[in-house]
């Protein structure tokens, strides 16, 4: 993967929020980038950004209820509330799935799902129950959990806490220099998801998209900056070699932002546009009319890949006619495995198999998490079902 495309696939799933801090970090780091802003909002724009209480009296419990009335059914709803008030400070769960499932007398493999979905909500490795699980829910929502940074997470976190990272090295068969890039990579990843409670730091919401009840859709950017190349380095001929050569190298990284962010701003009004017209009656009239919709039928009906659907909406929000959504749980909250066959599913293992790293192959339980991202609600049991009836070996007999 080029530099190119690794900074178009970052931008393309950050936040509102976040692009604006790339901006202006990127922006005092390179003499070749403007940043124009407006005292008003421009074409495009919203007179307002949603604001979540303060987060001085906040708590990810309070946080995670707002966002459970949308995703559970009554019935799974008092079990969801149990697990969030279950959380620490830090947004870990400090009760095992065994002993909640005693408490509520319910089923542990129906609470085990219910927590699956918790998982889900913001922030992203809320529920987790050790750090491990934390970094590898974050990591598996930014797809990045593979190869080095997965093993990194799964096997050698103490080691990387003692900066033992030859030992790493030698043991998974990279060199330092690729255990040193990935560590750098995992440490983008928040250990305490809960923890931005309670510090009295007040958080937004900004929507990047809006719609209108009458389907209209509007890109987002209240006081969001407006970049372009500086005029000043639009001709080099009056500079000596060395300035030259310094100045040709911030105008590509300059361009290549500017691309990367048209394209972000592309994708999103596309991918936007064809919810649009498959969710009609949900954008106006509410989550009851939320329609079966995955990310691999969007992904089909645009003629683009599935991940660059999921990076798309990821860390997104739609202010729509009843309030702001986040665009994630549009696909995820109503889609059940019933809507599937059999035979969908197994091809959809057997595609995830095939594609899979032969050094480190997925087990059933990853499988399932990875059918469970696309909206696939399944049980690592029936994964396992699934693929032996496909005639596929278990994931220690197909390491190679």
């Amino acid at each position: 993967m080029t530099p190119e495309l690794r900074q178009s696939i970052e931008i393309l799933q950050m936040s509102a929020a976040e692009l604006k801090e790339t901006i202006e970090r990127e922006h005092l780091e390179n003499p070749a980038l403007e940043l124009e802003y407006f005292d008003e909002p421009q074409n495009f724009d919203v007179e307002k950004i949603f604001e979540l209480p303060d987060t001085s009296s906040t708590t990810p419990e309070k946080f995670l209820m707002e966002q459970a009335v949308f995703v559970f059914d009554a019935e799974e709803l008092s079990a969801a509330k149990f697990l969030i008030g279950a959380l620490d400070a830090n947004g870990y769960l400090k009760i095992s799935i065994e002993d909640a499932a005693k408490i509520l007398h319910v089923e542990e493999n129906f609470l085990s799902e219910i927590l699956r979905r918790v998982q889900e909500l913001e922030p992203a490795g809320v529920a987790a129950r050790n750090l491990s699980e934390c970094l590898r829910l974050q990591a598996q929502r930014k797809k990045i959990y593979s190869g080095l940074v997965a093993a990194i997470i799964d096997r050698h976190l103490e080691e990387v806490a003692a900066h033992k990272i030859k030992n790493i090295a030698r043991a998974e068969n990279f060199s330092v220099e690729e255990v040193r890039r990935a560590i750098e990579i995992i440490r983008t990843l928040n250990p305490k998801p809960g923890s931005a409670y309670g510090g009295g730091v007040t958080k937004f919401i900004v929507p990047d998209v809006k719609v209108t009840e009458s389907g209209e859709i509007f890109l987002n950017a209240p006081n969001f900056p407006r970049v372009k190349i500086s005029d000043d380095y639009s001709d080099l001929k009056n500079f000596d070699a060395e300035t030259k050569n310094f100045l040709a190298r911030h105008l590509n990284s300059a361009r290549q932002l500017l691309r990367s962010i048209r394209q972000r701003e592309k994708t999103l009004l596309r991918v936007v546009e064809a919810i649009v017209r498959r969710q009609k009656n949900f954008l106006s009239k509410g989550k009851k009319f939320l329609k079966p919709m995955t990310m691999r039928e969007l992904a089909e009906e645009l003629d683009l890949h599935e991940s660059t659907i999921s990076r798309a909406v990821a860390n997104k929000f739609l202010e729509l006619p009843f309030g702001v959504v986040e665009m994630r749980k549009i696909f995820s909250a109503s889609v059940a495995t019933e809507d599937l066959t059999a035979e969908q599913i197994k091809a959809s293992i057997a595609e995830l198999i095939k594609s899979e790293d032969p050094r480190r192959p997925l087990s059933d339980k990853s499988l399932a998490e990875i059918l469970s991202a696309r909206g696939i609600s399944i049980a690592r049991r029936t994964v396992m079902k699934y693929r032996e009836q496909l005639g596929i070996f278990s994931s220690a007999k197909r390491r190679r």
